[in-house]
């Protein structure tokens, strides 16, 4: 992991502090953990300093990141997104957008047939085309993947769903053992927009 070892009030020896992509911290929920991201950066650098100045707070902020990869596709996630971590993903259908995901000019996209999916870390199939066509009209282009420890959910990552990190932070934070993922997926509304 690396880092300044911390506790989970980011103090890494009496009157030393540390933030951002250098502190590695205690998660009271997803245990040590190292964030290199802009909300993380922010967020505990705030805390930091207030505890420089005696308020002793724990971080129980889940940071997020997020990324464009191009006019159509853009994600958001929170948590652990670790790939020795067993997922499950629920897609929907729906129409290629050349505006890209965040809506068509009239704030329009169609969503149908929600399906789930889920791996065990392996590779099932290798295809041979690698380019993401624009032909493909019914595409599973939006989705929702939950990163799982111990039949929890400790990490999601929406895939081309925008402002829903709120709902996904709540569920990292209940740590409800979780057995039906489309009706999870549910609460990010898939089907709509």
């Amino acid at each position: 992991q690396g880092g300044f070892l911390v506790n989970a009030e980011l103090q890494a020896r009496h009157n030393i502090w540390v933030a951002g992509d250098a502190a590695s911290f205690y998660d009271i929920k997803l245990g040590r953990r190292r964030v290199e991201h802009y909300d993380h950066a922010i967020v505990s650098g705030k805390l930091a300093g207030e505890n420089m100045t005696g308020a002793h707070n724990p971080y129980w902020h889940q940071s997020m990141f997020w990324s464009d990869l191009g006019p159509n596709i853009g994600f958001e996630a929170i948590g652990l997104t670790d790939s020795g971590l067993q997922t499950v993903a629920v897609y929907a259908k729906g129409k290629f957008n050349d505006e890209g995901q965040k809506g068509d000019s009239d704030g329009n996209r169609e969503q149908k047939d929600a399906v789930p999916i889920s791996n065990s870390n392996v590779l099932k199939e290798k295809t041979s085309e690698t380019r993401p066509t624009t032909d493909n009209k019914n595409a599973y282009n939006k989705g929702v993947v939950f990163y799982l420890k111990d039949n929890r959910v400790v990490g999601v990552v929406l895939w081309n769903i925008f402002n829903r990190i709120p709902i996904a932070r709540k569920i990292i934070k209940d740590q409800q053992v979780i057995t039906d993922f489309q009706e999870l997926a549910k609460l990010f509304n898939i089907h709509q927009d």
